[in-house]
C-alpha cells in the first residue's frame, strides 16, 4: 500500500475496493506515509472523499473524516461552521503530498498535507475569494472530528481535562456536557499554540504557527484555536450557539460527531456561545473578534502540524504537546539582562523592603495597603531572608545573616496560635498584630503558604549548620511541630486540606493539591532532625497526591493560589519540588519519573513563542518577548514569575535531562523583562522592582503590564538565581 508509486487521481473516482478489515469499501485515492510509521490516506467513502490518519503498528484510524468536514468558511455574524459544498471536493497527489480543493461557502479553499523530515504532519490551507466583490466577517477554519466524545483534552495554559477542580460558581473555560459546548480562544493566550486529545490509548494533536495580521490602525490579530462539541451524527448552524440546534443539512451524516478540534481564522467562543471573550478573572464579555474581510483575489492562509500517536494513560496526551513543540519551536527568548544583574536589581529591591524585623510584602503604602509581613503565598518573609543569609554567607556580609535571623527569629516567636503546629501568617506593624488569612469571609490558615514558609525556615536552618552557625532549638522545633500538625490534620483520603480554621480543624474537605507544599515541610523535618519517620511519612503523603493528581491527570493539579479556585501551575510546581526532594534523598528512581511528568505539565504553561503587540502598547515599544515566561492558570491568563526555575535546572543537570536545565536558563533569563533598571522604569522608582502581572493577551490590558508588586516578585526570581549561580 505504501511502496512503490502512489495513484494520482484527479478526483474520488473508482478504484480498488479498499481490501483491510474494517475499510471503506472503496478505493485508496491517495497515500503518503514517513518512515516511522505514519499514514495519511485519503479513501472513498459514502460521503465523498475520506482522510484516514493512520499508523502501522496501530488497528484503525486516529482520525477517519469526509473532506468536507475538515474544511469550513462561512460569512456573517455570529460566526457558524458550515460544510464543503458537496460535490466540489477534489484530490490530487504529488508526489509527496496530497492536496484538496474544495467550494467552502462563498470561498474556495486549498488544502495540503505533507510530512517534514522529522515525521509531522504539515498542514497548509488557503481560502481565496474568487468573486468579484468584497466578502465580509468571513470565518473560515480547520475542522477536525474526533471519534470519541469522552478524551482527555489539553490545551496549554487554559484548559486541561475539562478544568474539573475549578469552582463551578465561577466562569473559567470549559467544554461542557451538552451539544454546542465549547471553547475557542485566541492562539495568544496559548504557551503552546496547540490542542491535544487524547482517549483509549491514543492521540491526536494540533499545532499552530501563529501569523499575525496587522491592521492599518497597527492592532495585531491571530487565529484561533479550541474544541467544541457536536451531536452525534449531526451538525447544526447558526445561533444562538455555533454549533446547536437542528439536523444537518445535505447529503448523509459522517459516523462521528463528539469532541472536534477547531482551527479557526480568530473568531471565538465561551460556553458554546460565538463572540463571547474571556476578559478577566471569571469575567467574559461579547467581542466580535477575529471576522475578516476579503477583497476580490484576496486569501487568508493558516499553517498547523498535526501529530498522532500512542499514549497510556490518556492523561499523559500533554506530554505529547511538549516534545512536539521542542520540535517545533525554537525562539530562544529575550535576555535583556544576565543572571548577575538579575541578581544586583532583586538585591537592591529587597533591600528596599527591609523593615526591622522582615521585609514588606508591599513597597511603603503605594497600594493603600498597611505595612505588613506575608509569609508564604505573595509575602516570602521567608525566602527572602534565604536570599539574604545567601548573599551573605557568600559575599562576606555578616549583617545579612544577621538579618536573616532576625527575620526568623520573629516568625518564630511571633506566630504561634493556641493550636501547636498552627501559625498565624500575617504581622500588621503599625498595628503590633498578627492575624490570618481569610477565605469566604472566615479566618484561614492556607497549606500552601504555611507549608511553604515551614519548609523556607527549614532550608535557613539548614543553611546555617551547612556555614557552620548556631541554629536556634526554637527553629526546629517549630519545623517538626509543624510537620506533626499537617500528618495528624489530614484527610481521609491521606492528603493535606486546603487549609485550616483558627481552631486546626480542616477548612474543607475538598480535596486538592494545595497542601503538596507541606510535604517539603515534612521533608526538612526529616533532613534537620534525621528521623526517618518524617521521610516515611512524607513518601506515604506524596503517594496519595500521586493517585489522585499524577497517575492519570483526571483531577490536575490545583487551588494553590489563594486569590483563584482552579488548576494552576503553582499546584503542579510543589508536586515536582516534593518528588524532585524525594529523589535527591532516596534516589528511587520512580519520583524522577514522577519528577519528569510533573515538569512536563508545568511547561505547558511556559510559552514557546511571542505574540506580536499593537502598535503604541508598551510591549511593542519595548521589544517585550513573552517566550520563556509562564503564564499563571486556568482562571487568570497573564504571565508571572513564579515558577521553580532552579529546581527544573537541578533536576535536568542531576538526572541526565539536560533539556530540562536548558529550559530553566532560558525561563530565568527572560524573566528579567520588566525589571526596573532606574528610577521610573516600568512605573517603579526602586531599581529592581517589577511588576506582578505581564498582560500577553486580551485578559485585561492587551500589552502592558501592571505596577502590583507584592514582595514576592522579588524573593523568587532572586532566590533561583543564587540557586542557579551556585548550580553553574
Amino acid at each position: 500500500m505504501t511502496g512503490g508509486n502512489p495513484p494520482d487521481p484527479a478526483g474520488a473516482g473508482d478504484v480498488a475496493p479498499d481490501p483491510r478489515p474494517g475499510g471503506a469499501g472503496a478505493g485508496i485515492v491517495a497515500v503518503i506515509a514517513e518512515a516511522r510509521g505514519k499514514l495519511v490516506e485519503v479513501v472513498g467513502g459514502a460521503d465523498g472523499p475520506e482522510v484516514w490518519l493512520r499508523r502501522r503498528d496501530a488497528d484503525g484510524p486516529y482520525l477517519r473524516a469526509p473532506l468536507r468536514d475538515l474544511l469550513t468558511a462561512a460569512a456573517g455574524r455570529p460566526w457558524r461552521i458550515e460544510r464543503a459544498v458537496a460535490g466540489s471536493v477534489r484530490v490530487r497527489q504529488m508526489g509527496g503530498a496530497v492536496e484538496v480543493t474544495a467550494r467552502t461557502g462563498p470561498l474556495s479553499a486549498t488544502l495540503e498535507l505533507a510530512f517534514s523530515p522529522d515525521g509531522l504532519l504539515t498542514v497548509t490551507t488557503v481560502w481565496h475569494n474568487e468573486t468579484s466583490r468584497t466578502i465580509t466577517d468571513v470565518a473560515a477554519g480547520l475542522l477536525l472530528n474526533l471519534p470519541t466524545a469522552d478524551a482527555h483534552v489539553t490545551m496549554p495554559g487554559v484548559l486541561y481535562n475539562g478544568n474539573p477542580s475549578s469552582d463551578p460558581r465561577r466562569r473559567v473555560p470549559r467544554i461542557g456536557p451538552e451539544p454546542g459546548d465549547g471553547f475557542v480562544c485566541e492562539e495568544h493566550r496559548l504557551p503552546i499554540p496547540a490542542v491535544n486529545i487524547a482517549w483509549d490509548d491514543r492521540y491526536v494533536s494540533l499545532l499552530a504557527h501563529p501569523t499575525p495580521r496587522r491592521a492599518p490602525d497597527g492592532s495585531v490579530a491571530y487565529g484561533s484555536l479550541g474544541v467544541v462539541r457536536a451531536p452525534d451524527g449531526t451538525v447544526a448552524y447558526g445561533s444562538p450557539g455555533v454549533l446547536r440546534g437542528g439536523p444537518r443539512s445535505g447529503d448523509a451524516a459522517p459516523p462521528s460527531g463528539g469532541l472536534t478540534i477547531a482551527a479557526m481564522t480568530g473568531v471565538i467562543m465561551f460556553d458554546g456561545e460565538p463572540d463571547v471573550c474571556y476578559v478577566s478573572k471569571a469575567e467574559v464579555a461579547d467581542r466580535p473578534v477575529g471576522y475578516v474581510d476579503l477583497a476580490p483575489g484576496e486569501t487568508i492562509t493558516a499553517h498547523h502540524t498535526l501529530d498522532w500517536g500512542h499514549v497510556e494513560p490518556r492523561g499523559f496526551g500533554f506530554r505529547t504537546l511538549v516534545r512536539a513543540a521542542g520540535r517545533l519551536y525554537h525562539e530562544p527568548g529575550a535576555r535583556p539582562l544576565a543572571r548577575e544583574d538579575i541578581v544586583r536589581l532583586k538585591t537592591n529591591a529587597m533591600d528596599a523592603r527591609w523593615a526591622g524585623d522582615g521585609h514588606l510584602a508591599y513597597a511603603g503604602n503605594r497600594h493603600g495597603r498597611p505595612r505588613t509581613y506575608l509569609y508564604g503565598w505573595t509575602g516570602q518573609c521567608l525566602k527572602l531572608a534565604r536570599c539574604d543569609a545567601e548573599l551573605g554567607l557568600t559575599g562576606g556580609e555578616p549583617e545579612r545573616v544577621e538579618r536573616a535571623r532576625r527575620a526568623a527569629d520573629f516568625y518564630v516567636e511571633g506566630s504561634r496560635t493556641a493550636t501547636r503546629g498552627l501559625r498565624r501568617g500575617r504581622y500588621l506593624l503599625d498595628d503590633d498584630r498578627w492575624e490570618m488569612f481569610r477565605k469566604d469571609d472566615a479566618c484561614f490558615v492556607s497549606s500552601r503558604a504555611h507549608g511553604e514558609t515551614v519548609a523556607d525556615l527549614a532550608e535557613l536552618a539548614l543553611r546555617f549548620g551547612d556555614a557552620g552557625l548556631e541554629v536556634p532549638p526554637a527553629w526546629e522545633e517549630a519545623v517538626e511541630d509543624a510537620a506533626a500538625f499537617f500528618w495528624r490534620t489530614r484527610l481521609p483520603e491521606g492528603i493535606v486540606p486546603l487549609g485550616w480554621t483558627p481552631e486546626g480543624a480542616p477548612f474543607s474537605p475538598m480535596v486538592s493539591a494545595a497542601g503538596i507544599a507541606c510535604v517539603l515541610a515534612m521533608l526538612g523535618a526529616y533532613r534537620l532532625g534525621g528521623e526517618r519517620v518524617w521521610l516515611r511519612r512524607a513518601e506515604e503523603v506524596m503517594g496519595h497526591y500521586h493517585r489522585l493528581h499524577a497517575a492519570t491527570f483526571e483531577r490536575p493539579f490545583a487551588h494553590a493560589t489563594l486569590d483563584a479556585s482552579g488548576e494552576d501551575k503553582e499546584a503542579g510546581m510543589y508536586y515536582f519540588m516534593a518528588v524532585w526532594e524525594l529523589y535527591r534523598l532516596t534516589g528511587r528512581e520512580q519520583y524522577a519519573r514522577w519528577a519528569e511528568v510533573a515538569a512536563d505539565w508545568l511547561l505547558t504553561f511556559v510559552y514557546v513563542w511571542s505574540p506580536e503587540y499593537d502598535q503604541g502598547s508598551t510591549f511593542a515599544r519595548r521589544g517585550f518577548a513573552a517566550c520563556g515566561w509562564p503564564a499563571v492558570s486556568v482562571q487568570n491568563h497573564h504571565l508571572d514569575v513564579f515558577f521553580p526555575t532552579s529546581e527544573l535546572m537541578e533536576f535536568g543537570l542531576a538526572t541526565g535531562r539536560p533539556h530540562y536545565a536548558e529550559r530553566a536558563g532560558r525561563i530565568l533569563l527572560a524573566m528579567g523583562q520588566g525589571i526596573c533598571r532606574e528610577p521610573g522604569d516600568w512605573g517603579f522608582d526602586v531599581p529592581g522592582e517589577q511588576g506582578e502581572g505581564f498582560f500577553q493577551t486580551n485578559w485585561q490590558r492587551t500589552g502592558e503590564a501592571n505596577t502590583w508588586n507584592p514582595s514576592w516578585v522579588i524573593a523568587l526570581p532572586l532566590h533561583h538565581a543564587l540557586r542557579m549561580r551556585k548550580v553553574s
